[in-house]
């Protein structure tokens, strides 16, 4: 264990209400695991616990292998505990345990990301099919107003003659009183609990007396809300921890606004760590032009083994007409040149979006069995096998036995035609005879038709009509953007982040991660919802897009690089000043 900073000792110390605003590089992740370590050595209550949260099960693990490095072994948190995400504690202690009074049945209620059941229903209009919402229930839920909402807009219809509400909030019912539940409007559906029922929130709050919320700067307003409610039902030590200037998941409702607001009430106290143990102090110095956290102020202070390091960071500007791997070779020989080596957990190319931009053909998947299929290969290769299976199972389901619908347990259903322990054993079959992801994607569709097609005679299971193999397993034939997309790998198209000879990813991809080197690129001259070089230098610092590019310019230890379109050597870049930023042009 390491010297603790005097604000990190301030934290150490904190009990009651708590938001602790750590900057880049601040070694949050260590000083979380310190006070969770200090808790357990301390904790003597048999039933109550701890629940130490994230946002994501990546950051839950970083927790509990900071915690396991620290004491030396490895091991688990174990009950009365609990590690994990926001979503998991949600999930677990509200929604699947109390959500049953508000079914029909009063049975456990299924939390599902998608719409599998496509219920039948006779009052839609045609404006309810035109709008696409007869098709994307999961879309529609409740917020904490007690309004209805679509992707995150008022529903404002009209309800059919002689009926209260519209189409949709009838379908709605029908969902809700099956008990499906979709993960989209898993905090708003606790928030109505716990609400409506003020003993349950007092409850979970006697069961968890102390609750540590990690990245609580990516909470939505939604989760915030449940978490207020246990708050006030007698949660004894809260602690949010987080920074406003790395939220970059509003696709998933988060928000910054929930963790300021709470830096500025007065019965919560604000902490701060400002030291940065990862960065140069030339990295800190360059990149507090982009954090509206810093604005007016000074950059935060380097502590790290590289807090002296000399180099500049760089601002590469290069023509449209430049190719990336001119772009890509100047970063990697000057990564030589420091004596950095170029591997993936040292170097880092990173962008705004997905890695490979020319996967994206509208259209692609002719069903959607198929693309069922192709995303169970990735997983299984490169993902989640639990997922994979899933995946496979589903696609194989539809294609042999029925649609997925009204359908509470498909296990139940495939045992009415065969045994499920020999259908679990041919999924698995299937899986594991996926051809590699590293052909190209009508290659891939080819090998997999002969390949599927064997292994269903194999078991037995006839296709139905309409779902055989030649009608769902194909993609288009043609687009006219993309004309070589059928010799592409089919691996691209769902590749979030490649770690062959450097990381190439998206920002979101390396979220929390430190290398030696990155290079940030943008790709684009203009656009919109995307980093351009006219953003970047004149944006909203507000804006998730600037929180995206400061994640993206905060993970280096030793050397930064912005890539991006300017051929202009007058032209003004006033949040890359040359005190701060060496200019280097490359045609």
């Amino acid at each position: 264990m390491y010297e603790l900073t005097d604000e990190q000792e301030a934290f150490m110390r904190a009990e009651g209400k708590n938001v602790l605003c750590a900057c880049p590089g601040s070694g949050k992740t260590y000083i979380v695991a310190r006070k969770v370590l200090k808790y357990l050595h301390q904790w003597k209550k048999n039933h109550q616990g701890m629940a130490v949260l994230s946002f994501t099960n990546i950051a839950s693990k970083e927790i509990m292998d900071q915690i396991e490095q620290l004491i030396g072994v490895s091991g688990k948190i174990d009950y009365p505990h609990f590690v994990g995400t926001v979503d998991s504690f949600i999930n677990n202690f509200i929604v699947l345990q109390y959500g049953y009074l508000y079914n029909e049945n009063r049975a456990r209620p299924q939390v599902t990301l998608s719409n599998i059941w496509n219920y039948q229903f006779r009052f839609w209009r045609t404006e309810c099919h035109r709008k696409g919402c007869s098709d994307s229930i999961e879309k529609f839920y409740y917020g904490i107003d007690g309004k209805l909402y679509k992707n995150h807009s008022e529903v404002i219809c009209e309800p059919n003659s002689g009926r209260k509400v519209p189409p949709c909030a009838q379908y709605k019912k029908i969902y809700e009183k099956k008990g499906i539940v979709f993960q989209s409007e898993v905090s708003s559906f606790a928030y109505r609990l716990l609400n409506e029922n003020p003993c349950i929130a007092q409850a979970i709050a006697s069961r968890f007396p102390v609750i540590l919320i990690d990245e609580a700067q990516d909470t939505s307003e939604e989760q915030m809300a449940v978490f207020d409610l246990l708050f006030t039902a007698g949660v004894e030590k809260t602690f949010l921890v987080g920074d406003p200037d790395q939220s970059i998941y509003e696709w998933r409702n988060a928000t910054p606004k929930c963790f300021v607001q709470k830096m500025q009430e007065d019965d919560w106290k604000t902490l701060m760590l400002t030291a940065n143990f990862r960065s140069s102090q030339r990295i800190c110095n360059a990149v507090r032009y982009f954090s509206q956290s810093l604005e007016d102020k000074a950059a935060n202070t380097a502590k790290g083994p590289f807090a002296a390091e000399e180099q500049k960071p760089i601002l590469l500007l290069h023509s449209m007409q430049t190719g990336q791997e001119k772009i890509y070779e100047y970063f990697k020989n000057k990564c030589k040149e420091m004596e950095i080596e170029v591997v993936s957990d040292k170097v880092a190319i990173v962008t705004r979006s997905k890695i490979h931009s020319d996967s994206d053909i509208s259209g692609l998947w002719k069903s959607s069995e198929v693309e069922m299929f192709a995303r169970s290969a990735y997983e299984w290769y490169f993902g989640s096998r639990k997922k994979a299976f899933s995946l496979c199972e589903q696609a194989i389901y539809s294609m042999t036995i029925g649609d997925l619908k009204s359908i509470h347990s498909i296990e139940d259903e495939i045992n009415r035609v065969i045994p499920y322990y020999k259908w679990k054993l041919g999924i698995i079959n299937i899986m594991t005879n996926y051809p590699s992801l590293d052909t190209p994607i009508s290659g891939w569709i080819n090998q997999f038709k002969c390949t599927l097609n064997q292994l269903l005679e194999s078991s037995n299971l006839v296709q139905r009509e309409g779902k055989d193999i030649a009608n769902v397993v194909k993609i288009k034939t043609r687009d006219t953007k993309m004309k070589d997309f059928k010799e592409k790998p089919i691996r691209v198209f769902f590749e979030k982040k490649n770690k062959e000879s450097y990381t190439r990813s998206s920002v979101h991809g390396v979220k929390g991660e430190t290398y030696e080197a990155v290079l940030l690129h943008v790709q684009h001259q203009k656009g919109s919802n995307t980093l351009t070089p006219s953003f970047l230098n004149n944006g909203a610092l507000d804006s998730e897009l600037m929180r995206i590019a400061y994640v993206g310019m905060t993970r280096p230890r030793r050397l930064l690089v912005v890539a991006m379109p300017g051929t202009d050597k007058k032209a003004e870049y006033p949040r890359f000043p040359k005190s701060e930023w060496e200019h280097v042009f490359i045609k």
